[in-house]
């Protein structure tokens, strides 16, 4: 660690003269100026002057004409050249976007220099210098295109080969989306606000971005990207916020919804009172304002704004099923009927003291009992029963910023924004009723959330001379995410032998009936901090501009999660064959209990790299360079990692940390354990970039662009979450057949829990869960390539075809390596099968003796359950093909489509995390007698399949048209001032597994991740939500073996929508406007299926589609009022 600290020391003094590994939110011009016989004329004075407010940017051309206006700030400019002995000139009508690089010819003409031709023309829309592939949403996009939640970041999907994945999960900001963008990983984008890093270094996802009133426009880059950008391989979102000008401007708003002008899903239950389908039940108002103007002219402006957003929503009834009054007597006869189960009359079991489907109520489980009279009543002599539940959500979003022109030499800016959700747990506001407190809630979840995102940037731009810059960007990213739950009952309150870890809460689930909270429904929080730091130093020299460059942050975050620290308690059916049977007898079918996991890390980031942008002539610009990404690994300030190796059992070689630990396992601390991280740093990242860009007709108006790039990708924040799980640091147990009232007793096991490290049960804690790391993993890397055509028509659009390309390797991903062995398997899952020439009564219950440790050393083996490790033979190809048009505003209308056709393969990939054991590749590579290389490789080309975030094809489009401004009266009363934009989007179906749905190998991999069998060719059913899938096609792999049916093989539903906006604006005077606006998403109602059942043995769930597209919605309608100045 030492070493570590004296490098980023090192990197500090060369950062001083280094440039920015994070692309700066600013823009530059070039271009060439000659005479009118096209001779070049070096010493031309170029100024470019932002309109708006007054800034400036000199230049003297070189003896080639050339010149460069390195790091301008985004906006509308004039050009203007000047030279003795020829006329002045000016160009008007220049628009700067996010990281563009707009070439502009100038001709002088010769005269007197007090004589000025004057020209009005936008910049070239043909990129004709960098390598990558990238799209700009101007800010008149933002403003006009409807967006969900008025999150800009739906709209980075439009700008083509992109999918989004959706809210990674509930340790993320409620804003976040996952997207993948041209086959690169779903957290693989890397987000600049302002130039300054915007990454949440927890799930590698997006903080909050400001929303549409606060943002400037944002641009989409990836494949092939210069040296300067990385951090991310898949891509970089740049985005940037409004700024003040010389003129004050702003709005005030007003977004509202209601659900009563909303369509209703098909899948929702219906209204007795009505007998119409129930909607979404969703009031919401989000509202505020922006302004921006000068502090001091010319020198010193300021913006700042303010969105809140209050929600109130009671979806549509939930139904579900709980004990009816009969049942808590002893009576399940009519629960046990043809009357209440489609697949007609069951038998309780005479063993369990059932007679004609009664039972004596005393043998009834006490703790089943008090939960059960906890529950609301019902009349239904099957149990069912129906309630709602109610959240509302608060967010807060204000941002500020401040622009100051010191002089000619130096700027300055600051960025701060703040964003808050909050809400009480469902439980809270749904009258006490318990089963409130597990069950989906629209978009927040069952539990409650109290969040805080705060964001802030520095920024300073040293103009040292007309061909030398530097910036310098400073980021300070600090995130609070704190889950709630409801104060209710606890297994210490209704009489149940176990620990409890939070107090007054259970997680309890009943397949097919009521749920009691889930693993998310728990007091947790994760608490990311980052402080980045970058310097940006650009030189200009002949036909060169280099640049070398670094950045550095440093991470940490502290979490806590209760995810499984009591629970789930599960109730199958596999006893009685009724779940709520199961329930009332006390007879679980696994029982989880775990330590909190709870984290404390830091980490280091640092990059350096230089790049030379090369005019070889007046048609072709070459760029190269290289960039140096280290991996610095995750660093437990409490020392709370640890790695296993079999070489130390068969040596018998124990912890000198912790004597007590099982052998096998070494700490920090232990000769031979790397540092703390229990990882080697990884210093050879070297990653070549190299790019060609051809103007054949040397106007700008057709280029040709080829490009290639290598870029490291490392894994989130997150992806060690669950090794405080393993001891000494915490312990997670698994129990099977166990009763309710008495989960250790009943299976003989002595319960371990409170445990610390200090005082860690070691004899008592058997068969506990592990996830190792191989000290010598490879970081996950990326080639990527690609060839763009991109063609001007007209003024203002631009068409292009780009084949974009690439190959990531060394992914990482769980690999089961301590697996429960079968030699014979029994004729079902239960009976008795034998391994390692032992006889299992019961080949489910006797997994953890089964492993393969355990039958090599039994008495080393009981301590070590799970074993699983992570790979890093993962790899990823992605190749496809994008075409784009695009046409840029004017005549009032814009318009942007895209389509892309393409095809992505590889293996498993859970960069993302966290890791969780059984989850990973579904044939498991033994830790304990470890296969040659080639083997393992046949192992994981098993799991060969689809890419996750994969669709085919994916069309988009995006569109806005004004009305002309009539010079009627009565005609512009009428027709001006209307606008009408939309958006749509279309992609192919999702990548599906059919799963087996149990554990057919026996081995212990989770049975969500072991496959089915494929056995005939007719896989669809005829398409109707109830036969998606062909079931007669698919059945479960024989015991003892794995499913063969392809990994992500099969489709799931295509997706369409389209999300309109029509506005009106009424003129109050000549600044100022009222803005009428309707908007519908999913105008046109179109049904939009989520995806079928993939669990074979869900019986009839399997290939049915059961729930509207989490996508996107039946039809919403919102309606807004905006005043504008």
């Amino acid at each position: 660690m030492n070493r570590t600290r004296g490098t980023l020391v090192g990197v500090v003094l060369l950062l001083l003269a280094a440039t920015s590994a994070w692309a700066q939110a600013t823009a530059q011009i070039n271009g060439n100026i000659a005479d009118s016989s096209g001779a070049v004329l070096p010493g031309v004075t170029v100024v470019a002057i932002q309109t708006d407010t007054g800034f400036r940017r000199e230049a003297v051309t070189d003896e080639t004409g050339a010149f460069a206006l390195l790091n301008l700030p985004i906006g509308p400019y004039r050009l203007e050249a000047s030279l003795a002995g020829f006329r002045s000139y000016a160009q008007s009508g220049i628009v700067l976007q996010v990281n563009s690089n707009p070439v502009i010819k100038v001709t002088l003409q010769l005269g007197e220099l007090a004589e000025t031709l004057t020209v009005e023309g936008q910049a070239p829309p043909v990129e004709t210098r960098n390598p990558a592939v990238g799209v700009v949403m101007t800010n008149a996009q933002v403003e006009a295109l409807p967006m969900e939640g008025r999150n800009v970041a739906s709209l980075i999907v439009t700008a083509g080969a992109a999918v989004d994945t959706g809210n990674p999960s509930s340790r993320s900001l409620t804003q976040t989306r996952g997207i993948a963008i041209a086959g690169g990983q779903q957290f693989g984008v890397a987000y600049l606000l302002d130039g300054a890093l915007h990454n949440n270094v927890y799930d590698g996802d997006n903080l909050v971005l400001p929303f549409p009133d606060a943002v400037q426009e944002f641009k989409i880059e990836t494949s092939s990207q210069n040296a300067q950008n990385g951090y991310k391989a898949g891509g970089t979102a740049s985005f940037a916020t409004k700024s003040g000008t010389n003129a004050f401007h702003g709005d005030v708003f007003e977004f509202a919804r209601h659900h009563r002008f909303n369509a209703t899903s098909p899948f929702a239950s219906i209204n007795k009172a009505t007998g119409k389908r129930f909607d979404d039940g969703l009031v919401r108002n989000q509202f505020g304002g922006v302004l921006g103007g000068p502090i001091v002219k010319d020198r010193v402006f300021f913006f700042v704004g303010y969105q809140g957003t209050r929600t109130e929503q009671t979806p549509a009834d939930i139904v579900t099923f709980i004990p009816t009054p009969a049942m808590l007597a002893g009576d399940f006869s009519t629960v046990a009927s043809a009357q209440c189960r489609a697949q007609g009359n069951l038998t309780l079991p005479a063993a369990l003291g059932f007679t004609n489907n009664q039972i004596n109520p005393a043998l009834l489980s006490p703790a089943a009992v008090k939960i059960a009279k906890m529950l609301p009543t019902t009349t239904d002599p099957c149990g069912q029963i129906a309630y709602s539940q109610t959240t509302k959500p608060r967010e807060k979003q204000p941002i500020g910023r401040v622009d100051w022109q010191v002089n000619t030499a130096h700027q300055l800016f600051a960025r701060y924004q703040l964003a808050t959700t909050f809400w009480d747990p469902a439980f809270t506001n749904s009258g006490g009723n318990i089963l409130a407190a597990s069950s989906p809630a629209g978009q927040s979840g069952a539990g409650g959330r109290d969040i805080a995102s705060h964001s802030l940037a520095i920024g300073e731009t040293w103009v040292m001379s007309n061909t030398m810059i530097n910036n310098v960007r400073v980021a300070v990213n600090r995130t609070s995410i704190v889950r709630t739950h409801a104060d209710m009952f606890g297994p210490e309150d209704v009489g149940v032998k176990m620990y409890s870890h939070v107090p007054h809460y259970m997680n309890i689930t009943t397949t097919g009936a009521f749920s009691i909270n889930t693993c998310t429904v728990t007091f947790s929080f994760y608490k990311p901090n980052t402080l980045a730091l970058s310097d940006d130093f650009t030189k200009v020299r002949g036909n060169h501009q280099y640049g070398i460059g670094g950045a550095m942050s440093l991470s940490d975050w502290k979490t806590e999660s209760n995810v499984r620290s009591m629970g789930p308690i599960s109730f199958n059916g596999s006893v009685t064959g009724l779940p709520l049977g199961d329930f009332l007898l006390g007879r679980m079918f696994e029982f989880r209990e775990s330590t909190p996991f709870r984290q404390n890390i830091t980490q280091p980031y640092m990059a350096l790299y230089g790049q030379d942008t090369w005019r070889l002539s007046s048609k072709i610009t070459l760029n190269y360079g290289a960039r140096w990404e280290p991996w610095f690994p995750q660093n437990s300030k409490d020392k709370a990692f640890y790695s296993f190796d079999m070489a130390r059992v068969r040596s018998n070689t124990h912890s000198t940390v912790y004597p007590q630990a099982p052998v096998g396992l070494y700490y920090p601390g232990d000769p031979g354990f790397p540092g703390t991280t229990g990882m080697k740093t990884v210093w050879s990242n070297i990653a070549p970039r190299l790019g060609l860009a051809w103007d054949p007709g040397g106007d700008g108006r057709t280029s040709v662009r080829v490009g290639y790039g290598m870029t490291a990708d490392f894994v989130t924040g997150q992806f060690f979450f669950d090794s405080r799980s393993a001891p000494p640091f915490g312990l997670e147990q698994r129990l099977t057949g166990a009763l309710f009232d008495d989960p250790w007793g009943s299976v003989g096991r002595t319960n371990p829990y409170p445990i610390s490290p200090t005082s860690y049960p070691w004899a008592s804690a058997l068969y506990p869960l592990f996830i190792t790391v191989p000290y010598d993993i490879k970081t996950t890397r990326n080639h990527s390539w690609n060839v763009a055509i991109q063609r001007q028509f007209g003024t203002n659009m631009a068409v292009s075809a780009t084949y974009l390309g690439n190959h990531m390797f060394n992914v990482w991903g769980v690999v089961d390596g301590n697996p429960g062995i079968v030699t014979t398997p029994g004729a079902t899952a239960t009976a008795a099968c034998t391994a390692g020439g032992q006889t299992f009564a019961n080949c489910t219950t006797s997994l953890d003796q089964r492993r393969e440790l355990s039958l090599l050393n039994p008495a080393v083996g009981q301590y070590y359950g799970y074993l699983d490790w992570v790979s890093d033979a993962g790899w990823q190809d992605y190749q496809g093909l994008l075409l784009s048009v695009q046409r840029r505003l004017g005549g009032g209308f814009t318009t942007s489509a895209n389509y892309t056709v393409s095809r992505c393969e590889g293996l498993i990939n859970q960069g993302q995390g966290p890791l969780n054991v059984a989850t990973g590749y579904q044939i498991p590579v033994s830790l304990i007698n470890p296969p040659s290389e080639a083997e393992a490789q046949k192992v994981y080309d098993a799991d060969k399949g689809r890419c996750d975030a994969w669709r085919k094809h994916i069309f988009n489009i995006t569109a806005s048209m004004e009305s002309p401004q009539f010079t009627n009266t009565t005609a512009r009363r009428l027709a001006s001032g209307w606008r009408v934009s939309g958006v749509f989007r279309g992609s192919s179906g999702t990548p599906l597994t059919i799963q087996a749905g149990a554990d057919r190998a026996l081995s212990g991999m989770q049975a969500t991740n072991q496959r089915a069998n494929q056995v005939a060719d007719n896989v669809y059913g005829d398409g109707s939500i109830n036969n998606w899938f062909n079931a007669s096609a698919f059945a479960l792999a024989p015991l003892g073996t794995y499913g063969t049916s392809v990994r992500n093989g099969y489709d799931g539903p295509g997706f369409k929508t389209v999300d309109l906006s029509l506005v009106r604006q009424f003129a109050v005077s000549s600044s100022n406007k009222i803005e009428a606006r309707v908007e519908a998403f999913n105008a046109f109602n179109w049904f939009i299926p989520g995806n079928p059942g993939v669990n074979l043995s869900s019986g009839t769930t399997f290939g049915r589609i059961t729930s509207f597209s989490t996508a996107a919605s039946p039809r919403v309608m919102q309606f807004a009022l905006r005043y504008l100045f």
